[in-house]
């Protein structure tokens, strides 16, 4: 483990033992650029999370949430109740079981008290979502002409999301370690509302979460812009993606007879609160 120069520190270590079905979740959520840590960085005094999974059992993990002291923590935990409650409860399902192995005012405590940590058992993040750009459209084009049930959008379409005067939209794309694309979403924002128009995972890529993380973020994008609602359609025949958005928290509420033809089928109506 890598040490934070300071005088002054405070660090909190938990131990989580994680369902499998769920590992790659649970990394995200923890992970370096996970939910927890970008409701940290909206606090002073926070210093960094680490990631580290037990050498002796895979299912267990362990975060190092460093602070520059303990009260700058309990003023964040005060000022973030609710907002720290909804993360914990999304995030309850990941887990077995969840231990508070201490608090720690030196590194050399902290060392003394969990040995088998270090550099080697940091779980470094496979995947990297970030805002699309228009030099991705290229990428994005393939990934999308490769899924039959995308909605197959033309080039200057997508050179159209990144125009100064175009319709505000939220796009991301997902990236590995080698910086290959493995998926993309774009949504449509129109006042406290946000149409999700158009998600893509590659094949090779399915069942690793990717997707989930995606609507994630566009969840937490669109709450800074105020959107309450994000809402879709799909077809109803799709259902790795009807399971997905249900996995999601979105809700059905309704269907639009016949609205897809190739073949006729109708669209289900999904939404989320926010």
């Amino acid at each position: 483990m890598s040490d934070t120069p300071s005088a002054r520190l405070f660090i909190i270590a938990w131990a989580f033992v994680v369902k499998p079905e769920y590992r790659i979740d649970f990394e995200r959520a923890y992970g370096t650029h996970g939910d927890w840590v970008r409701l940290f960085n909206t606090a002073d005094g926070y210093l960094k999370t680490e990631l580290h999974r037990d050498p002796e059992n895979p299912a267990r993990y362990i975060t190092l949430d460093f602070w520059i002291s303990r009260a700058q923590y309990e003023a964040f935990r005060e000022k973030t109740k609710t907002e720290y409650q909804a993360i914990d409860t999304r995030c309850e399902r990941f887990t077995e079981d969840e231990q508070l192995l201490g608090e720690f005012s030196d590194l050399a405590t902290l060392h003394s008290a969990l040995t088998g940590l270090g550099p080697s058992t940091q779980v470094q993040p496979s995947l990297t979502i970030r805002p699309a750009q228009i030099k991705d459209i290229s990428a994005i084009l393939r990934l999308e002409q490769s899924a039959v049930s995308a909605a197959h959008w033309t080039e200057s379409v997508y050179e159209a999301i990144f125009h100064q005067d175009a319709p505000p939209r939220i796009a991301f794309v997902a990236e590995d370690a080698q910086r290959k694309l493995g998926g993309f979403l774009v949504a449509r924002v129109a006042g406290d509302e946000s149409e999700l128009e158009n998600i893509v995972v590659t094949e090779s890529s399915s069942r690793q979460g990717i997707g989930s993380t995606l609507v994630q973020e566009l969840c937490h994008a669109a709450r800074s812009r105020g959107v309450h609602r994000i809402f879709l359609e799909v077809r109803e025949s799709n259902r790795a993606a009807r399971a997905l958005y249900e996995k999601c928290g979105f809700t059905l509420g309704g269907q639009r007879a016949a609205y897809y033809s190739d073949p006729v089928e109708p669209a289900m109506l999904y939404s989320l609160q926010l």
